[in-house]
């Protein structure tokens, strides 16, 4: 079915809403919770979440960017360049697998280079640490040697009624880096490179660091089951296998499992992308990234900070508001963290000197580089805001 297709925070059109009466739209309840219906509200407005959704059995969904023309590739690209991002950036969107597929505009295809940019950088993180190695059950004829134990009824079959008696049968444990996990991850990466190549442009770098983490598998099979990958969990003494493994996992059923069916389509399962931790992310790379200078995500009594400059103790919130002027549920927001015990000893301040309130913000026209120029708040002592373009498509 073709969807109903509306932009970020505007509201479905009149003509659709007696037949969405029995939806119960809710709106974003939690802010670190998964939305319900792409988070449109009981006024039938959308929120800060792109992608589709099903409402009833006779429609469905699409929520498109605010942003004209906006490149989700720059900007997934710029997110997972912080190290310490990729992790995060799983709480950015979910894909629904089990639900029925709905046609997606031209501007939201993008859920195979999501998975495939996400995946590479978990992989990248995966592999600095070293690939997991484990003991596994291999059979095989073994030449002049014994390994293991003998298994007789194929030693016999195989070689003393052919007459090979250089050949011994046996069943033994080997420990190596040739296990399911990374098996999977093998896989997937195979699947990566396919996707890869029906982009003739554009993802050069990628592609070498594509080939890069292929060669870290070189010891590896890409041999596996259906059924084995369904079985595959991350080990808890690995846990930087966890988010690996689960994108792979997705990554191999985006395609239903086979190479052939490696490439970008028109109807997508439903997901969601949330905008404003993608801004976040993007953001921190602005910023240049978590350092002992910069701390993200930073917990207080009032909430979470996104960022604290500690040199400069000042406070950095992103909203996701173009053409943004001030909001007063933002500046309580920031002035409960600027008054916050934890967020305040974090940032070193033991007196009770005013700190600097910081909001960064789209606006299609700045740079794409963040300025030490502030705007003045001037409605509130000690408030700034900063405007910082997105990547955006050429006209």
């Amino acid at each position: 079915m073709k969807p109903i297709i509306i932009k970020e925070h505007e509201t479905i059109p009149e003509e659709y809403r007696d037949s969405l009466k029995s939806v119960q739209f809710s709106g974003v309840k939690d802010f670190m919770g998964e939305p319900k219906f792409l988070g449109i509200d009981s006024c039938f407005r959308a929120s800060y979440f792109v992608g589709t959704c099903s409402l009833s059995e006779d429609f469905s969904i699409a929520v498109l960017p605010k942003i004209k023309n906006i490149d989700f590739i720059k900007i997934f690209l710029s997110a997972l360049e912080v190290d310490s991002a990729a992790d995060y950036f799983s709480k950015c969107y979910r894909i629904y697998f089990d639900e029925p597929a709905i046609k997606t505009p031209d501007s939201l295809n993008v859920l195979s280079p999501l998975l495939v940019l996400h995946f590479i950088s978990l992989t990248e993180k995966l592999v600095k640490r070293g690939l997991k190695r484990g003991y596994i059950i291999r059979e095989e004829n073994l030449k002049s040697k014994i390994k293991g134990k003998i298994l007789w009824a194929e030693h016999l079959h195989q070689n003393i009624f052919q007459k090979r008696e250089d050949r011994i049968f046996c069943r033994f444990q080997e420990y190596t880096s040739d296990i399911p996990e990374n098996r999977l991850l093998k896989k997937a990466l195979l699947f990566c490179a396919k996707f890869l190549e029906t982009y003739k442009t554009g993802f050069e770098n990628v592609k070498k660091r594509l080939l890069n983490l292929q060669q870290k598998f070189a010891g590896v099979s890409d041999e596996i089951e259906v059924s084995q990958i369904q079985k595959i969990t991350a080990n808890k003494l690995f846990f930087s296998y966890k988010s690996a493994v689960k994108v792979a996992k997705m990554i191999l059923r985006r395609f239903d499992y086979s190479l052939r069916n490696v490439k970008e389509t028109f109807e997508n399962p439903p997901f969601y992308i949330d905008m404003s931790r993608l801004f976040e992310l993007y953001v921190l790379n602005l910023l240049g990234g978590e350092n002992e200078n910069l701390r993200f995500q930073v917990h207080g009594y009032s909430g979470v900070a996104d960022f604290l400059k500690i040199d400069e103790q000042i406070i950095i919130d992103t909203k996701y508001k173009p053409d943004y002027g001030y909001d007063n549920q933002d500046i309580r927001q920031l002035s409960g963290y600027a008054r916050d015990r934890k967020i305040l000893s974090v940032l070193n301040v033991a007196d009770d000197r005013e700190i600097k309130c910081l909001i960064i913000y789209p606006d299609e026209n700045a740079s794409g580089k963040l300025s030490d120029q502030y705007v003045e708040i001037r409605e509130f002592r000690n408030f700034y805001k900063l405007g910082v373009k997105l990547p955006e498509y050429p006209l």
